[in-house]
């Protein structure tokens, strides 16, 4: 049971929440080292982790549903302390429809974790729309939105050959 005083620093302090944001179809040792990454800068900022996997599923490129990603997720990183793994939605497809979600918990610090050639673009998307009322993916207002590359990509992982055995069932 938290005392009284553990839940007034709590709330003293300012909620931090990092997003790591990618199609995860199928998981590869790239996405691993990237999730275990973004939990390193989590635990750096005291931030809870949203590990988010696209919804997108079709024959050709994305080979996995929602429910095997989440599935496959949990037996790869589950096992990390503060980390949320879900994928987006129809109702909630894009990055910034869970930033507008992070500030409605009550976050005030965004951390998009990517990988070198990710985390900038959605740093500006983001930046871009923080603040603007009447967008479809909802509002957000937050006091600091900052990005953290979780590395540069590795030669010989490839999603493209994982791809290929998911859709081949292996």
């Amino acid at each position: 049971m938290k005392t009284f005083r553990s839940l007034v620093q709590e709330a003293a302090k300012p909620k931090s929440r990092v997003i790591l944001f990618g199609r995860m179809n199928p998981i590869t040792k790239g996405h691993e080292e990237n999730v275990q990454a973004a939990h390193d800068i989590a635990q750096k900022h005291g931030a809870d982790l949203h590990v988010i996997a696209s919804h997108s599923h079709d024959a050709k490129k994305n080979p996995l549903s929602a429910e095997q990603k989440v599935k496959h997720m949990k037996r790869a990183f589950g096992h990390l302390p503060s980390t949320e793994l879900k994928t987006s939605s129809k109702e909630a497809p894009t990055i910034l429809h869970h930033a507008a979600q992070a500030h409605a918990a009550g976050v005030k610090h965004l951390i998009i974790a990517g990988g070198g050639d990710r985390a900038a673009g959605y740093h500006k998307l983001l930046h871009d729309y923080n603040g603007v009322e009447g967008k479809a993916h909802g509002y957000y207002k937050f006091h600091k939105v900052s990005n953290e590359n979780t590395g540069a990509r590795k030669e010989g992982v490839s999603g493209t050959d994982m791809r290929k055995h998911a859709a081949s069932g292996n």
